[in-house]
């Protein structure tokens, strides 16, 4: 079974569970937390080790995190452990934010500029990808002199390129091929004031029927 549709069953359930209780940010938090814990090599060892009792997994799981997360998010730790899914803490972590985020209509943009921009052109950014998108966004931001100047910004699986460095190539294609292109699509106003042109890639990733089924009754229960 692939992990990717294993984590989403167990973010599902205690996303399924934190909305109903009123507890979403506060829960995302706690899985944060959880996948930082157990990626610390020395507890991920005792945790994934066969050896150990489970009794003492139980123990650690509970006095490092008993004070820190809410009780659903301590049995969450505890089933993953005991199903021997500590590797997947992380993947369940991503598909709880992607949960909410969505729950929230709500979007995280990678925006990635040569420079770095000033606030004035940063909301100029954040609104063409909000009108774009439909979604409240949630910038964060990368400088990559790389690009040359411009702008490409990640929305999800969507990419949507107005660098220097993408113009440039898409303009020797377009002397190669004898022939220039009158589909460019633009975002507004960046660095030097003018539009940037933009290309937009949207990948729908697929997903398998045969997924394993988290527990919310376990998660529920202390």
């Amino acid at each position: 079974m692939l992990k990717g549709a294993i984590a989403r069953r167990y973010a599902g359930a205690i996303f399924d569970i934190a909305r109903k209780q009123n507890t979403l940010d506060r829960t995302l938090e706690d899985v944060k937390e959880i996948a930082r814990l157990f990626a610390i090599r020395k507890l991920a060892y005792l945790l994934q080790e066969p050896k150990v009792p489970a009794q003492r997994k139980e123990t650690a799981i509970r006095q490092a995190l008993a004070k820190k997360v809410l009780p659903t998010s301590l049995n969450l730790a505890l089933l993953v452990v005991q199903r021997e899914l500590v590797d997947l803490m992380p993947n369940i972590g991503s598909e709880l934010e992607q949960l909410v985020l969505d729950y929230k209509n709500q979007a995280i943009a990678e925006v990635i500029t040569a420079t770095k921009l000033d606030d004035a052109q940063m909301r100029l950014i954040k609104q063409a990808l909000e009108h774009r998108t439909g979604k409240t966004i949630l910038v964060e931001t990368k400088v990559q002199p790389e690009i040359l100047g411009g702008v490409i910004a990640r929305v999800g699986d969507r990419i949507i390129d107005g660098s220097i460095r993408y113009r440039l190539s898409a303009l020797r294609q377009q002397l190669l091929a004898g022939a220039a292109s009158s589909d460019t699509d633009f975002l507004p106003g960046i660095e030097d004031g003018q539009g940037a042109a933009a290309a937009d890639t949207l990948v729908t990733p697929g997903s398998n029927p045969q997924e394993e089924t988290a527990e919310p009754s376990r998660l529920q229960s202390s």
